[in-house]
């Protein structure tokens, strides 16, 4: 499998078919190729990775430049290759590895050893796309598996820091660009809306969100940021301990990014709002989903969306 690169939010996007793929199949082997960037399955999601993806390869320097098809071909060698990126070039140099069969949807699959049905919509999604490439290649169907398994000693350090379990509202205010935050006011309001209905705000915040804790604090003092202790030092444990935290929200409240997976990824109800980018197209599917769009609202940026249709979906998610 060649894929450019992962971050987090692309990695748990994705597990529901790697997981689904092995658990069907489980004497495949399977190697997981980064072409430009590295991958969080040899990093912060290794541990998720183990026994399931097989091996990890990063920054193999495959399908990133023309020039490639001057230079020697890869030494990689495997029965089927799936290059999952849609541009020409990758497929051509991916196409180099030493392989029985070579899936890639480049130019409508016109590389591709196998083809999907001419009927057979492209399917919108990242995750339908990327079972769609794995059914290919494999020649038969599977269920995906929206379950991450959580190590025992996070759920229980999870447990100390969230020892309730029936008021938690999750808010995950960060994004990696401007244009797919949510205005950080409106997720305080929201916040706010909680704790008058007697629920606890719990704030989800990365390392790069470090800036506006000061923030959260002063205008939502009863606000959680579990992730963080007294001395606002990144407790260990990383993405799978927010998972262990998310898993302990009764509905949580993200950005269309990184942060609305991890979320997602705890199993719980997720309400997720978009502005520009396709709530289709990267919406996560472990648990119950709402999705808000600034279309909805006659707008094209996020912060079109009213606080007070999130406060909505929120208490339509509570369970």
């Amino acid at each position: 499998m060649l894929v450019t690169g992962d971050r987090v939010g692309d990695a748990l996007l994705k597990w529901p078919v790697i997981s689904g793929l092995k658990h069907r199949f489980p004497a495949i082997h399977l190697t997981w190729v980064a072409g430009t960037r590295t991958s969080v399955f040899a990093g912060s999601l290794a541990g998720l990775a183990a026994g399931t993806i097989d091996a990890v390869i990063d920054k193999s320097n495959i399908g990133n430049s023309w020039r490639e098809l001057v230079q020697a071909k890869p030494s990689l060698e495997a029965d089927v290759v799936i290059s999952t990126e849609p541009k020409i070039r990758n497929a051509v140099l991916a196409k180099r590895i030493q392989h029985k069969k070579f899936i890639s949807p480049a130019a409508r699959f016109w590389f591709s050893d196998i083809k999907p049905a001419k009927a057979q919509a492209i399917p919108t999604s990242v995750q339908s796309r990327l079972q769609q490439l794995f059914e290919l290649a494999l020649g038969d169907k599977f269920e995906l598996r929206h379950h991450v398994e959580i190590p025992e000693r996070l759920k229980q350090t999870a447990a100390k820091l969230l020892p309730s379990r029936d008021n938690y509202i999750g808010l995950a205010p960060g994004a990696g660009g401007q244009r797919k935050r949510w205005p950080l006011a409106k997720f305080i309001a929201v916040a706010k809306a909680q704790i008058e209905e007697n629920k606890a705000p719990v704030f989800f915040l990365g390392p790069e969100e470090i800036s506006i804790i000061e923030e959260i604090k002063t205008a939502v003092p009863d606000a959680l940021i579990p992730e963080y202790d007294d001395q606002m030092n990144r407790r260990a444990g990383g993405v799978m301990l927010s998972i262990a935290l998310a898993n302990r929200m009764q509905v949580s409240l993200a950005n269309d990014a990184g942060g609305g997976h991890i979320l997602a990824a705890g199993g719980k109800p997720l309400v997720q709002v978009y502005g520009h980018t396709s709530s289709e197209k990267f919406r996560s599917s472990y648990g119950p989903h709402s999705a808000l769009t600034a279309e909805q609202f006659g707008g094209k940026t996020v912060s079109a969306i009213p606080v007070s249709a999130v406060v909505d979906a929120i208490r339509q998610l509570q369970i």
